[in-house]
């Protein structure tokens, strides 16, 4: 089935789910409404007839029977929210295909303004990759999906990650589960660093503290009961009451401490509670998910369990901000106290499988984002990762993700072997900066371990760097020639392994001895044509010293001639037509070196009469 009309039948059917689920929410409400009304005439009318024990035990059926209700109404209020959730996955889903999008999430708080080649890509942004795939919807999901997309992962786990997205794309129903259960709390985006900074402290309570957090409350009922039954006088209730408050105040500072730390996540748990345990039932014997699934269960208890207790731990600890909660029951029960002791134990059984957990639930939304891109496109392939230490591209039939696939043009090219430039020359708008931007961003995409638009695509582990949109700076004073410059020093720096494209150690060792594989766009724009001549030719040949390869884009007609002196440059060229008055692009890659130039064209088209140019 078409993947846009599956998209658009499922949001209908969860669509009209939710609906079902809304009309039973409210007539459920209506028969609480109902049963409250009943109870209270029932007990009313029995203890005005003097049936005591009657209204008794009226009461406490009325009071089973509600909270049933009420805990069936919850239950139904999160099948009707599952439900809207669901169905806008799938309207989001839809949208997508026509590179439209409904969540606000763009990214932009991952890209830093000097990386090799996120700028350039469109890597984060309104119009980018990262919405194109963005499935994730915890905090540490998000970054783990952005740091997948800025940093190439080596051969063999961008192979496994093939691996786990191959067993989890035909997984629809839990993979849109899974986003729809992160929706039922806003509060899952949230960065969860105060909860690990409270996980990391180790707090012990004083052992008379422990002790008395039992006998005190049994001290104070029982002379309760004896001021009641008249043997104790009204203020020995209040000393002891008093004696509670002393305790307490033992305690105030940490307790406001450990509820700072915890309170805006006591919502996001629960929903983590169902993530974790929803993560847990994921079907699939990669090594990838595998191991997703021994951290969730590594530990006393599974992270379902365990988070559960939290959830439930954190949230009864926060009552103590109710003032009345916290007078008539929180002071008389030495509540802090038994909540900070039980806080400290799940902290020191747990503290150390936390983080674990938190990371593998970020790895499952990243792969669950790269999966929904796999599903959504099913003509897109899976590239071949080819481990070896020199450059080596093979690209058939490549289109640009970004562009919708019924308007992108697909092309095809190969390049293999160090130092190598491929130079490609065209007429404006011929597509020749949108042809670097293809092979690049499908080369990020295959080394983050995703499909890539093409029928056949693979490429060795490489370092991506681009040098397309380089601006000037007034708060810099940097013109756009030298703000470019600055760019290509970078490449050169990088060529020579003094810098990587990751902040990772170890990931840096490891990718900076990688080769780069460069893509300039109009090279050396910002100076005479002599110049640019010169500059551009010294840069080609200087980057044949090194491992780097790579795509050179330009209007320089004369750079195409290094191919007649040289093995290491291959001209390539897309061209324009004049047909009836109007400029006709077919945006298709061809072998050799531009010879028709339309800037004549366009320029004649807006106006200028360019017969004027010619007199003297």
């Amino acid at each position: 089935m078409d993947t846009e009309k599956l998209f658009q039948e499922r949001q209908k059917q969860f669509t009209d789910a939710e609906q079902l689920a809304q009309q039973q929410y409210n007539q459920l409400a209506l028969w609480r409404f109902v049963w409250f009304l009943l109870t209270v005439a029932g007990i009313w009318w029995l203890n005005d007839t003097g049936n005591t024990l009657a209204a008794i035990g009226t009461f406490l059926a009325g009071l089973i029977v509600f909270g049933w209700m009420l805990k069936r109404h919850q239950a139904i209020r999160r099948r009707r929210d599952l439900n809207h959730h669901l169905a806008f996955v799938n309207q989001d889903e839809a949208a997508r295909l026509h590179r439209q999008y409904l969540r606000p999430e763009t990214g932009d708080v991952f890209l830093t303004p000097t990386h090799a080649y996120a700028g350039d890509l469109d890597i984060f942004g309104k119009h980018s990759l990262y919405r194109l795939l963005n499935r994730t919807h915890t905090y540490d999901g998000s970054y783990r999906l952005a740091n997948w997309l800025l940093t190439p992962a080596p051969p063999q786990l961008a192979y496994v990650r093939q691996q786990a997205v191959e067993e989890l794309e035909p997984q629809l129903d839990w993979r849109q589960n899974a986003e729809a259960l992160a929706y039922l709390s806003e509060k899952t985006g949230q960065s969860p660093a105060k909860m690990r900074q409270w996980v990391l402290e180790d707090t012990t309570l004083p052992l008379y503290l422990l002790v008395a957090r039992f006998i005190l409350p049994l001290i104070t009922l029982g002379v309760a009961v004896a001021w009641l039954t008249g043997y104790l006088p009204g203020w020995a209730v209040l000393a002891c009451l008093g004696l509670h408050g002393l305790l307490l105040s033992q305690t105030n500072e940490l307790a406001r401490v450990v509820s700072e730390q915890t309170h805006e996540m006591a919502e996001a748990l629960k929903t983590f509670q169902d993530l974790f345990q929803h993560t847990e039932s994921v079907k699939g014997f990669s090594p990838l998910l595998s191991s997703i699934r021994d951290n969730l269960s590594a530990g006393p208890r599974p992270a379902s369990v365990a988070v559960g207790k939290l959830a439930r731990l954190v949230e009864n600890f926060n009552f103590r901000q109710n003032p009345y909660f916290y007078l008539f029951f929180a002071l008389p029960t030495l509540w802090d106290i038994h909540h900070l002791q039980g806080l400290s134990r799940w902290r020191n059984r747990y503290r150390k499988h936390l983080n674990n957990w938190f990371d593998a639930l970020a790895e499952m939304e990243a792969l669950n984002s790269l999966a929904g891109f796999a599903y959504a496109h099913p003509t897109y392939v899976v590239p071949d990762i080819i481990d070896e230490k020199v450059p080596h591209l093979e690209a058939v039939d490549t289109s640009h993700p970004l562009l919708s696939p019924a308007k992108s043009i697909a092309n095809s090219l190969e390049l293999v072997g160090s130092g190598q430039t491929i130079l490609i020359t065209g007429s404006n708008m011929s597509g020749k900066s949108t042809f670097l931007r293809t092979i690049a961003i499908n080369t990020v995409l295959a080394l983050a371990g995703a499909v890539v638009s093409a029928r056949r695509f693979g490429c060795s582990p490489m370092r991506v760097f681009t040098s397309m949109r380089t601006q000037d700076s007034l708060e810099e004073s940097t013109s756009s020639f030298y703000a470019e410059l600055k760019r290509l020093r970078t490449l050169l720096e990088l060529t020579q392994g003094s810098e990587t494209v990751s902040d990772n150690p170890t990931q840096k060792a490891l990718t900076s001895q990688w080769p780069v594989f460069y893509f300039l766009d109009e090279i050396l724009k910002g100076t005479n044509s002599a110049d640019r001549h010169r500059g551009a030719e010294a840069l080609i040949r200087q980057l044949h010293k090194t491992t780097a390869s790579g795509f050179v884009s330009t209007h320089d007609l004369e750079l195409g001639q290094m191919t007649d002196a040289s093995g290491f440059v291959r001209n390539c060229h897309f061209q324009s037509d004049v047909r009836d008055g109007e400029l006709h692009f077919d945006y298709t890659l061809y072998d050799g070196i531009c010879r028709s130039f339309n800037a004549s064209q366009l320029m004649q088209a807006i106006g200028i009469d360019m017969k004027l140019g010619s007199v003297h």
